[in-house]
């Protein structure tokens, strides 16, 4: 890093206090993890193996102290910001860290983290005061524990995910190859590019992607608050940015009004996590815009699929499966073996029996076709599908998406309520008439078992701490 990309901006972020940017240079980056190596050894001695828990918001400090602890050869715990104390406290009590690094963000909101664990919560500039250690040396065994990465539990108890770093090298391609194509449509040198990071880092999109651009000394802007989106945009020129869909709406309303400027040269984006409007796809690309959809999942290392192409006829699929993996279709369910798949879910075997069978293909829990052109197109989760009196099967996944066009929808789910299938909306309570029309208008081209009844919501559909509708 020091020898070949040392010059190169690594990170930048808008410093509250200066009311500017600022930046670190991969020079400095690698040193200030140096640091972060000899603050661990420090203060634990041989870390091999023992967690380190990282509860903060997205930062310079944070990038240290997550992939010094790795270095060190410890295992790093992101966890969510957004949980609250008792799915904290659980996930805390399930790693047994030595050590919790904090901002203050969570702890101001929960007192009873320095109650329970005041002893070993740290800074997040903890490391800053450290030489650089001098005999860092590569972990010798790649396959060994490195991330426990918790799901966001949309049901029941989170699960910690367990990756090592040979599953995130094995998923790096999938995170590099689609810029291939981006030089292709684009035409310019991708070979050294600035993304915006607004994903938080405890989710596996913003981790294994930082690292694959990193190592590649690409620069890395990061926001730490959506609220601060636009002044971060504007303050840190990025061509590339990851977004999740109420992102990408208020960028393709700037574009569509003609305030592009706003932008600030942002011209890349790859969609991931959630259903994406496939005319707001189609407008963006038309705009100029390259837009690549992903595909993956924790237990993944984020790997899957990406879709690269900018061909509207492909708007509704998740691409080409990454070839780093195998695949297979079981019983319509996506199945995945390769090296990118999780280590399993820490201290629940049962649970990893459940997803990981004997010839440890993982079973993802989402239903799939492939068409003979190798695209592959998600049309539900397995344990979402709802099977009627009749026999009949319905992915309300699948239903949802028809509702997505209907632009006075804020937030909507399909499910079955008293043998019917349902479509819960929340709208504007002005607008529910010009909703029902429309998913009249939706009913008419369904088979009868699939039509749905509407009902309303006065109040927004609930999440979970990573913003997906619990259903």
């Amino acid at each position: 890093m020091e020898t070949n990309i040392a010059d190169r901006v690594a990170l930048r972020w808008y410093d509250e206090k200066k009311q500017g940017v600022a930046e670190v240079h991969y020079a400095q980056y690698a040193q200030d993890l140096r640091r972060f190596v000899a603050f661990l050894r420090a203060e634990y001695g041989d870390v091999r193996g023992k967690r380190v828990a990282i509860l903060a918001r997205n930062s310079y400090q944070y990038v240290i102290c997550m992939y010094g602890t790795v270095i060190a050869g410890a295992v790093a715990v992101p966890l969510n910001l957004g949980k609250d104390w008792d799915a904290i406290s659980y996930e805390l009590g399930l790693t047994e860290p030595v050590c919790i690094l904090q901002d203050g963000e969570f702890a101001e909101r929960e007192p009873a983290l320095a109650e329970t664990y005041g002893s070993i919560l740290k800074p997040m500039d903890v490391f800053a005061a450290y030489e650089p250690a001098e005999d860092v040396t590569e972990v010798e065994d790649l396959s060994v524990l490195a991330f426990i990465m918790f799901t966001s539990g949309t049901t029941g108890r989170s699960k910690g995910v367990m990756l090592s770093q040979k599953n995130l090298f094995s998923a790096m391609p999938a995170f590099l190859d689609p810029f291939d194509d981006v030089k292709k449509y684009m035409g310019w040198n991708t070979d050294e590019f600035s993304s915006l990071s607004t994903l938080p880092m405890f989710h596996i999109s913003a981790m294994t992607s930082l690292v694959s651009w990193s190592i590649t000394g690409h620069s890395i802007n990061l926001c730490n608050n959506l609220k601060y989106f636009y002044r971060d945009l504007g303050a840190m020129h990025s061509e590339v940015m990851a977004v999740v869909p109420v992102l990408l709406k208020s960028i393709y309303s700037d574009v569509m009004k003609g305030r592009r400027d706003r932008l600030n040269g942002l011209c890349v984006l790859t969609c991931g996590a959630a259903m994406f409007d496939p005319k707001i796809l189609s407008d963006m690309m038309e705009k100029g815009f390259f837009v690549a959809q992903m595909y993956g999942l924790t237990e993944t290392c984020g790997d899957g699929a990406w879709n690269s192409s900018q061909e509207a006829k492909y708007l509704t699929s998740v691409g080409h499966v990454d070839l780093s993996c195998e695949y297979k279709l079981d019983d319509g369910e996506l199945c995945m073996r390769g090296d990118p798949i999780m280590l399993g879910y820490y201290k629940d075997p049962e649970g990893t029996a459940e997803v990981i069978d004997a010839d440890g293909w993982f079973h993802t829990g989402d239903i799939a076709r492939v068409e003979e052109d190798g695209y592959m197109y998600l049309t539900g989760r397995k344990k979402n599908v709802i099977i009627l009196d009749s026999g009949e099967n319905v992915n309300p996944e699948e239903l949802e998406k028809l509702l997505v066009p209907c632009a006075d929808i804020q937030e909507c789910i399909v499910k079955e309520k008293n043998k019917k299938i349902c479509a819960l909306i929340y709208c504007d309570p002005a607008k529910q008439e010009t909703v029902k029309e429309f998913v009249t208008g939706v009913n008419r081209g369904l088979p009868l078992y699939k039509r749905m009844v509407t009902e309303f919501s006065a109040q927004p559909l609930p999440r979970n701490a990573m913003g997906k509708l619990l259903r």
